[in-house]
C-alpha cells in the first residue's frame, strides 16, 4: 500500500509543478514585481558579501606582508614593555633558519630616542632591520612614498666615522619638515649606560604603514643600530612568512617546540622571560576578531535584506490567494486534498524563488566582478588611505567575488521566501469550501 502511495505521490507532482509555473504567471506583472524586489535583495547580499570579504583579505594581507608577518618571536619581557635587554641570540637565528629552510625569517631590533632637525626635535621609535631578509618577508621596504630605500652607509666623514642611511614615516617627515636628503641627529641611551648619538641621513620616506610608525618611526639597518646603541648580542623580534599561510598553527608549534630544545642547550636570562611564538591573529587581536565577526555579520545582514524583500513576496501570495478563494474551493470541493493545495501553493513560492535567485545571481556577480576589478577608490578624500585597529589600508576598497557566498545567498533567500509562504499557505488549510463556494 505505501508503495501505491508513493506511486500516487509521483504521478501527481508533474501535474502539481505544471499548475504552480502557470499560477505564477496568471499575473505577470506582479509576479514580475516580486521577482525584482527579491532579485534586488539578492544582489544587495552578493554585493555586501563581495565587499566584506574584500575588505578581510585586505585586512590579512596588510596585517601580514607589509610589516608583522605570519609569525613573530619575542621574549616574554620585550612583548610587555619593550625591555632594551629582552634580546635573543643570533645563533638562534642560524639554528631556525638551518631547521625550517621553507620559511623566511628576518630579525628586528628596536629602541626609542629623541630625533633632532635644526629647530625642531621629537621623540621616535627606532626599527632596525636587515634589509635583504626583510625584503623576502614583508613590503615594508618597497612603500616608498619620496626618495629611494637605502639602508646603507651614506659616507664615511675624514675622521674614520661612518654616517649610515635611514628611512622615516610621512607625517614624521610633515611634522619636522624633512625631506629625502635632509640631516637628522638621534640621541639616545645606549646598551652599555653611555649616552648614543649620531647624524644620519634621511634617503626615502616611507607611505603610512602603520599610524604609530607613520608618526614617530625611524628605518635603519642593523649595523648603524649596533654602532648606535652598542647591542651587539642579539635581535628582539623574528619576523616569519611562510609560503602556504594555511600550515600556520602547525609551523607555530613546530617553532615553539624547537625554541624550548634550543633553550635547555643555549639558557637565556631570567629577567628577559621565555621565548613566545605568536601568529598574526595574536599580534592583532582586532582583526582577527573583525574577521570572524565579519562571517556573522555576513548571515545577519543577509537574512535581514532577504528577509524585507520576502514580505514583498508574502503580500503577492496572500493577494493571490484572496483572489483565487473560489477556485480553491472548487478544487476541495471535487475532492483534491488540502495538503496537495498547499504543496501546490509552496511550489509557487518556490518558483519565484528561483527565479529571482537566477536574476539576483546574474546581476550580482556583473557588479560583484566589478568592484573586484575596480573597487571603491577613496583616494580623493583619503590619498594616504585609512587606519583601523592599528593598521593603515590601501584607500581602495577592492572585493572578493566568493562562490560560496553566491550559493549560500541563493540558499538563504529561498528558504526564507519558503518560510514566508506558509502563512498564505495555512490560510488554504483552513478553507470551507462552502463558504468560499
Amino acid at each position: 500500500m505505501s508503495a501505491l502511495h508513493a506511486l500516487a505521490v509521483f504521478n501527481r507532482l508533474p501535474i502539481l509543478l505544471f499548475m504552480a509555473w502557470r499560477n505564477i504567471w496568471r499575473n505577470p506583472v506582479r509576479s514580475a514585481l516580486t521577482i525584482s524586489a527579491l532579485a534586488g535583495g539578492l544582489v544587495m547580499v552578493i554585493l555586501y558579501s563581495t565587499l566584506l570579504e574584500g575588505m578581510t583579505r585586505q585586512m590579512v594581507k596588510f596585517a601580514t606582508e607589509i610589516s608583522t608577518g605570519h609569525i613573530q618571536v619575542q621574549r616574554q619581557a620585550f612583548i610587555d614593555d619593550q625591555d632594551l635587554y629582552a634580546t635573543l641570540p643570533w645563533s638562534y637565528l642560524q639554528t631556525l633558519e638551518q631547521q625550517f629552510p621553507n620559511i623566511h625569517i628576518t630579525p628586528r631590533l628596536y629602541s626609542a630616542a629623541l630625533a633632532s632637525a635644526e629647530n625642531t626635535s621629537t621623540g621616535v621609535l627606532i626599527k632596525a632591520v636587515d634589509a635583504q631578509r626583510e625584503a623576502a618577508v614583508t613590503q615594508m621596504l618597497s612603500h616608498v612614498r619620496r626618495g629611494e630605500l637605502n639602508l646603507a652607509v651614506a659616507e664615511t666623514l675624514d675622521d674614520g666615522l661612518i654616517r649610515y642611511n635611514v628611512v622615516i614615516g610621512a607625517q614624521l617627515a610633515k611634522n619636522m619638515n624633512l625631506e629625502p636628503g635632509s640631516e637628522l641627529v638621534l640621541v639616545t641611551q645606549a646598551a652599555d649606560g653611555s649616552i648614543g648619538n649620531a647624524l644620519y641621513r634621511i634617503a626615502a620616506i616611507l607611505k603610512p604603514l602603520e599610524p604609530s610608525f607613520d608618526r614617530m618611526g625611524v628605518l635603519m639597518s642593523i649595523e648603524a643600530y649596533q654602532q648606535l646603541m652598542y647591542l651587539q648580542d642579539g635581535f628582539h623580534e623574528l619576523s616569519i612568512k611562510l609560503d602556504d599561510a594555511t600550515s600556520l598553527e602547525d609551523v607555530q608549534a613546530a617553532l615553539d617546540t624547537k625554541l624550548k630544545l634550543i633553550m635547555t642547550s643555549q639558557s637565556l636570562d631570567a629577567l628577559g622571560g621565555v621565548p613566545v611564538v605568536r601568529n598574526w591573529r595574536q599580534i592583532t587581536p582586532a582583526i582577527a576578531d573583525m574577521l570572524e565577526l565579519s562571517k556573522t555579520m555576513n548571515f545577519i545582514i543577509g537574512f535581514i535584506v532577504v528577509g524585507l524583500a520576502s514580505m514583498g513576496m508574502l503580500n503577492t501570495m496572500l493577494m493571490a490567494i484572496h483572489e483565487r478563494r473560489h477556485e480553491f474551493g472548487v478544487l476541495l470541493a471535487v475532492g483534491m486534498k488540502r495538503r496537495w493545495l498547499l504543496l501546490m501553493v509552496l511550489f509557487e513560492s518556490f518558483f519565484l524563488a528561483l527565479v529571482s535567485a537566477f536574476v539576483g545571481s546574474f546581476i550580482g556577480i556583473i557588479f560583484a566582478a566589478y568592484f573586484e576589478d575596480h573597487g571603491i577608490d577613496f583616494s580623493a578624500s583619503m590619498p594616504d588611505g585609512y587606519d583601523w585597529a592599528g593598521m593603515v589600508f590601501e584607500p581602495v576598497m577592492k572585493g572578493y567575488l566568493e562562490p560560496a557566498h553566491v550559493v549560500n545567498a541563493c540558499v538563504l533567500m529561498i528558504f526564507v521566501t519558503l518560510f514566508a509562504s506558509l502563512i498564505p499557505s495555512w490560510r488554504i488549510a483552513r478553507l470551507k469550501p462552502v463558504e468560499v463556494m
